[in-house]
Protein backbone atom coordinates (compact mmCIF):
# COMPACT_ATOMS: atom_id res chain seq x y z
CA UNK A 1 0.00 0.00 0.00
CA UNK A 2 1.21 3.10 -0.98
CA UNK A 3 0.61 5.48 2.34
CA UNK A 4 2.22 8.78 0.74
CA UNK A 5 -0.01 8.66 -2.52
CA UNK A 6 -2.79 8.36 -0.27
CA UNK A 7 -2.18 11.41 1.94
CA UNK A 8 -1.51 13.33 -1.07
CA UNK A 9 -3.92 12.16 -4.06
CA UNK A 10 -6.65 15.09 -3.17
CA UNK A 11 -4.17 17.66 -3.78
CA UNK A 12 -3.98 16.78 -7.38
CA UNK A 13 -7.74 17.76 -7.48
CA UNK A 14 -7.87 21.49 -9.52
CA UNK A 15 -11.06 21.83 -7.17
CA UNK A 16 -9.50 20.27 -4.02
CA UNK A 17 -10.53 23.20 -1.69
CA UNK A 18 -13.32 24.12 -2.73
CA UNK A 19 -14.55 20.20 -2.29
CA UNK A 20 -12.92 19.69 1.27
CA UNK A 21 -14.35 22.55 2.40
CA UNK A 22 -17.56 21.65 1.15
CA UNK A 23 -17.38 18.55 2.31
CA UNK A 24 -16.33 19.53 5.93
CA UNK A 25 -19.36 21.91 6.34
CA UNK A 26 -21.27 18.77 5.31
CA UNK A 27 -19.72 16.83 8.02
CA UNK A 28 -20.26 19.93 10.56
CA UNK A 29 -23.77 20.39 10.15
CA UNK A 30 -24.54 16.50 10.31
CA UNK A 31 -22.80 15.91 13.67
CA UNK A 32 -22.91 19.36 15.27
CA UNK A 33 -26.39 20.04 14.24
CA UNK A 34 -28.18 16.86 14.85
CA UNK A 35 -28.75 15.93 11.07
CA UNK A 36 -26.85 13.19 10.47
CA UNK A 37 -29.63 10.97 9.50
CA UNK A 38 -29.80 13.07 6.32
CA UNK A 39 -26.31 14.95 5.72
CA UNK A 40 -24.44 11.48 6.90
CA UNK A 41 -25.86 10.20 3.32
CA UNK A 42 -23.84 12.56 1.44
CA UNK A 43 -20.63 11.65 3.38
CA UNK A 44 -20.85 7.80 2.80
CA UNK A 45 -21.88 8.55 -0.94
CA UNK A 46 -19.10 10.79 -1.32
CA UNK A 47 -16.66 8.29 0.18
CA UNK A 48 -18.20 5.94 -2.44
CA UNK A 49 -17.79 8.34 -5.06
CA UNK A 50 -13.87 8.53 -4.68
CA UNK A 51 -13.27 4.98 -4.36
CA UNK A 52 -15.43 4.61 -7.93
CA UNK A 53 -13.53 8.17 -9.26
CA UNK A 54 -10.24 6.16 -8.34
CA UNK A 55 -11.11 3.23 -9.88
CA UNK A 56 -11.93 4.69 -13.15
CA UNK A 57 -8.60 7.02 -13.11
CA UNK A 58 -10.77 10.51 -13.40
CA UNK A 59 -8.34 13.22 -13.92
CA UNK A 60 -10.12 15.16 -10.73
CA UNK A 61 -10.53 12.23 -8.34
CA UNK A 62 -12.60 14.09 -5.82
CA UNK A 63 -16.77 13.60 -6.79
CA UNK A 64 -18.54 17.45 -7.86
CA UNK A 65 -20.46 18.03 -4.86
CA UNK A 66 -22.97 19.21 -8.04
CA UNK A 67 -23.84 15.63 -9.05
CA UNK A 68 -25.49 16.10 -5.39
CA UNK A 69 -28.37 13.25 -6.50
CA UNK A 70 -26.09 10.67 -7.40
CA UNK A 71 -23.92 10.91 -4.47
CA UNK A 72 -26.85 10.78 -1.81
CA UNK A 73 -28.40 7.62 -4.22
CA UNK A 74 -24.99 5.99 -3.41
CA UNK A 75 -25.09 7.38 0.22
CA UNK A 76 -28.59 6.04 0.72
CA UNK A 77 -27.49 2.36 -0.51
CA UNK A 78 -23.67 2.56 1.63
CA UNK A 79 -25.66 3.44 4.83
CA UNK A 80 -28.13 0.37 4.70
CA UNK A 81 -24.82 -1.64 4.31
CA UNK A 82 -23.56 0.05 7.04
CA UNK A 83 -26.39 -0.83 9.26
CA UNK A 84 -26.74 -4.60 8.27
CA UNK A 85 -23.18 -5.04 9.07
CA UNK A 86 -23.61 -3.36 11.94
CA UNK A 87 -26.72 -4.96 13.37
CA UNK A 88 -25.10 -8.15 12.45
CA UNK A 89 -21.77 -8.00 14.04
CA UNK A 90 -22.88 -5.69 16.70
CA UNK A 91 -25.18 -8.29 17.76
CA UNK A 92 -22.54 -11.23 17.74
CA UNK A 93 -20.70 -9.03 20.29
CA UNK A 94 -23.72 -8.48 22.58
CA UNK A 95 -24.66 -12.08 22.60
CA UNK A 96 -20.68 -12.80 23.30
CA UNK A 97 -20.84 -10.37 25.60
CA UNK A 98 -23.84 -11.21 27.52
CA UNK A 99 -22.19 -15.02 27.56
CA UNK A 100 -18.88 -13.66 29.42
CA UNK A 101 -20.62 -11.41 31.79
CA UNK A 102 -23.09 -13.87 33.34
CA UNK A 103 -20.86 -17.22 33.09
CA UNK A 104 -20.15 -18.56 36.22
CA UNK A 105 -16.82 -20.14 35.72
CA UNK A 106 -14.70 -16.89 34.71
CA UNK A 107 -13.14 -14.34 37.25
CA UNK A 108 -13.71 -11.00 37.02
CA UNK A 109 -9.85 -10.63 36.11
CA UNK A 110 -11.00 -12.90 32.67
CA UNK A 111 -14.24 -11.19 31.97
CA UNK A 112 -12.93 -7.81 31.93
CA UNK A 113 -10.56 -9.03 29.73
CA UNK A 114 -12.76 -11.63 27.46
CA UNK A 115 -14.99 -8.44 26.87
CA UNK A 116 -12.42 -5.78 26.27
CA UNK A 117 -11.02 -8.25 23.50
CA UNK A 118 -14.68 -9.01 22.14
CA UNK A 119 -15.19 -5.37 21.94
CA UNK A 120 -11.67 -4.55 20.17
CA UNK A 121 -12.35 -7.65 18.09
CA UNK A 122 -15.86 -6.01 16.88
CA UNK A 123 -14.59 -3.13 16.16
CA UNK A 124 -11.76 -3.93 13.48
CA UNK A 125 -14.67 -6.73 12.45
CA UNK A 126 -16.75 -3.50 11.71
CA UNK A 127 -14.41 -1.79 10.14
CA UNK A 128 -13.30 -4.04 7.69
CA UNK A 129 -16.63 -5.66 6.75
CA UNK A 130 -18.19 -1.91 6.62
CA UNK A 131 -15.46 -0.50 3.84
CA UNK A 132 -15.21 -3.79 2.16
CA UNK A 133 -18.95 -3.85 1.67
CA UNK A 134 -18.77 0.01 0.75
CA UNK A 135 -15.88 -1.20 -1.85
CA UNK A 136 -17.60 -4.14 -3.03
CA UNK A 137 -20.68 -1.50 -4.19
CA UNK A 138 -18.26 0.88 -5.78
CA UNK A 139 -16.82 -0.83 -7.63
CA UNK A 140 -20.01 -3.56 -9.14
CA UNK A 141 -22.68 -0.71 -8.30
CA UNK A 142 -24.52 -3.77 -7.00
CA UNK A 143 -26.27 -3.79 -3.66
CA UNK A 144 -25.75 -7.69 -3.60
CA UNK A 145 -22.20 -7.62 -4.41
CA UNK A 146 -21.67 -6.39 -0.55
CA UNK A 147 -22.67 -8.97 1.19
CA UNK A 148 -21.39 -11.57 -0.79
CA UNK A 149 -20.06 -13.57 1.26
CA UNK A 150 -17.69 -15.80 -1.20
CA UNK A 151 -16.07 -13.12 -2.71
CA UNK A 152 -15.69 -11.32 0.91
CA UNK A 153 -14.43 -14.19 2.67
CA UNK A 154 -12.02 -14.15 -0.17
CA UNK A 155 -11.15 -10.94 0.08
CA UNK A 156 -10.26 -10.74 3.38
CA UNK A 157 -8.03 -14.07 3.16
CA UNK A 158 -6.11 -12.77 0.50
CA UNK A 159 -5.42 -9.55 1.95
CA UNK A 160 -6.29 -9.84 5.33
CA UNK A 161 -2.20 -8.03 6.31
CA UNK A 162 -3.29 -5.06 4.48
CA UNK A 163 -7.20 -5.08 5.42
CA UNK A 164 -5.74 -4.51 9.20
CA UNK A 165 -3.09 -1.91 8.17
CA UNK A 166 -4.89 -0.07 6.55
CA UNK A 167 -8.45 -0.21 9.76
CA UNK A 168 -5.44 0.46 11.82
CA UNK A 169 -3.92 3.32 9.96
CA UNK A 170 -7.05 4.82 9.66
CA UNK A 171 -8.52 4.87 13.24
CA UNK A 172 -4.44 6.35 14.17
CA UNK A 173 -5.33 9.62 11.36
CA UNK A 174 -8.50 9.85 12.70
CA UNK A 175 -8.03 10.40 16.25
CA UNK A 176 -5.22 12.48 15.46
CA UNK A 177 -7.14 14.87 12.91
CA UNK A 178 -10.23 15.03 15.60
CA UNK A 179 -7.26 15.92 17.93
CA UNK A 180 -6.16 18.46 15.33
CA UNK A 181 -9.37 20.39 14.78
CA UNK A 182 -9.84 20.79 18.29
CA UNK A 183 -13.12 19.91 18.07
CA UNK A 184 -14.80 22.72 15.38
CA UNK A 185 -12.65 21.93 13.02
CA UNK A 186 -12.49 18.44 13.35
CA UNK A 187 -15.70 17.88 10.74
CA UNK A 188 -12.95 19.06 8.30
CA UNK A 189 -9.45 17.61 9.07
CA UNK A 190 -11.54 14.29 9.44
CA UNK A 191 -12.99 14.63 6.14
CA UNK A 192 -9.74 14.47 4.42
CA UNK A 193 -9.21 11.95 6.67
CA UNK A 194 -12.31 10.22 4.68
CA UNK A 195 -10.35 10.72 1.58
CA UNK A 196 -7.58 9.47 2.73
CA UNK A 197 -9.87 6.03 3.57
CA UNK A 198 -11.22 5.95 0.28
CA UNK A 199 -7.55 6.05 -1.53
CA UNK A 200 -6.46 3.25 0.20
CA UNK A 201 -9.04 0.95 0.03
CA UNK A 202 -9.25 1.87 -3.75
CA UNK A 203 -5.57 0.94 -4.17
CA UNK A 204 -6.55 -2.60 -2.86
CA UNK A 205 -9.65 -3.00 -5.07
CA UNK A 206 -7.27 -2.18 -8.03
CA UNK A 207 -4.36 -4.68 -6.61
CA UNK A 208 -7.10 -7.37 -6.03
CA UNK A 209 -8.95 -6.53 -9.91
CA UNK A 210 -12.13 -6.00 -8.27
CA UNK A 211 -13.52 -3.32 -10.28
CA UNK A 212 -13.49 -5.18 -13.54
CA UNK A 213 -16.99 -6.36 -13.29
CA UNK A 214 -17.87 -2.75 -13.16
CA UNK A 215 -15.49 -1.81 -15.99
CA UNK A 216 -16.52 -4.60 -17.89
CA UNK A 217 -20.50 -3.38 -17.34
CA UNK A 218 -19.77 -0.34 -18.60
CA UNK A 219 -18.05 -1.38 -21.96
CA UNK A 220 -20.98 -3.48 -22.22
CA UNK A 221 -23.41 -0.78 -22.11
CA UNK A 222 -21.26 1.26 -24.55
Amino acid sequence: MNYSEALAFVFRDQDWVKKIAIGGFVAFVSFYCGLVFIFGFFLVGYYVGIIRNLLNNEENPLPEWSDAGKIFIDGLVGSIIIFVYTVFIGGLCAMFIVYLANHPFISDFERVIGIIFVSISTLVSLAMLINLGLLRFATTESFGSAFDVAAMFELIKQNFGNLLAITIFSLILNAILLAAGFGILSPFTNFWGLTVQANLFAQLAKGEHIAEPAASAMQSAQ
